[in-house]
């Protein structure tokens, strides 16, 4: 029998239909691995509530407080006890999880809602406040992700403060963030979501999401954030 080898013509089909599928299927397998890596972060989101309302109950029902650039204390080092692992302060996504925070201790990956200009965050500079102070729980953001080495997520400086060109505030998960809320329920949203003048919608403030956001700087610093991720 004659033998019929592929021609020049055959191979490069085949090699054409592969390059086709590997354009296709390679995105998917980007969106897969990174869904698996944002679900990781949820984990441990949801891990550190949990710590942070073990926290609350063994301290007068009060949430951690923090130390503004002498960190030896801060929120990460005080729920540290309740988790007693570094690794779950650190987002996979995040390429800044590889450097040490300003407390010394754990990974840069997560910021708390300790913005000191408003007076109304649960984690203030020099101590907290008490659970019963909180007005909608399920709607008042704790932790939020971040790419700053700071213990908290200052909200006039979320763009301006930065390790990287795309703001403090790390929405490397597809464009959307993990946040934990004082209720201990971790949700992905877009910065826009939790701040915004439109709603207005004000996740950061203990008297309630209808508190109207309290300067334009800090709402155009989260307009900027979201704007480098979209």
């Amino acid at each position: 029998m004659k033998r019929r080898a592929f021609t020049l013509i055959e191979l490069l089909v085949v090699i054409a239909i592969i390059a086709i599928l590997a354009a296709i299927l390679f995105p998917v397998f980007a969106k897969a691995r990174e869904k698996a890596r944002q679900s990781s972060c949820q984990s441990n989101e949801k891990q550190m509530g949990v710590a942070i309302l073990q926290y609350c109950q063994d301290y007068d029902e009060k949430f951690p407080g923090r130390n503004s650039y002498d960190e030896p204390h801060s929120w990460r080092v005080n729920i540290q006890p309740y988790i007693k692992s570094g690794q779950v302060f650190a987002c996979p996504s995040n390429t800044h999880n590889a450097n040490g925070s300003s407390d010394g201790v754990m990974p840069i990956s997560y910021g708390c809602n300790g913005w000191d200009y408003n007076g109304e965050s649960p984690m203030p500079w020099g101590g907290a406040r008490a659970l019963a102070a909180v007005m909608a729980p399920a709607s008042l953001i704790l932790v939020c992700e971040s790419n700053q080495g700071w213990s908290e997520m200052n909200l006039d400086y979320c763009w301006d403060w930065r390790n990287d060109a795309k703001g403090g505030i790390f929405l490397g998960h597809m464009g959307t963030a993990n946040w934990l809320f004082a209720d201990g329920h971790v949700k992905a949203l877009k910065a826009t979501a939790v701040y915004n003048a439109a709603g207005p919608i004000n996740m950061w403030s203990i008297n309630g999401p209808n508190q109207a956001p309290w300067t334009a700087q800090s709402q155009t610093q989260i307009l900027n954030c979201q704007t480098a991720y979209n």
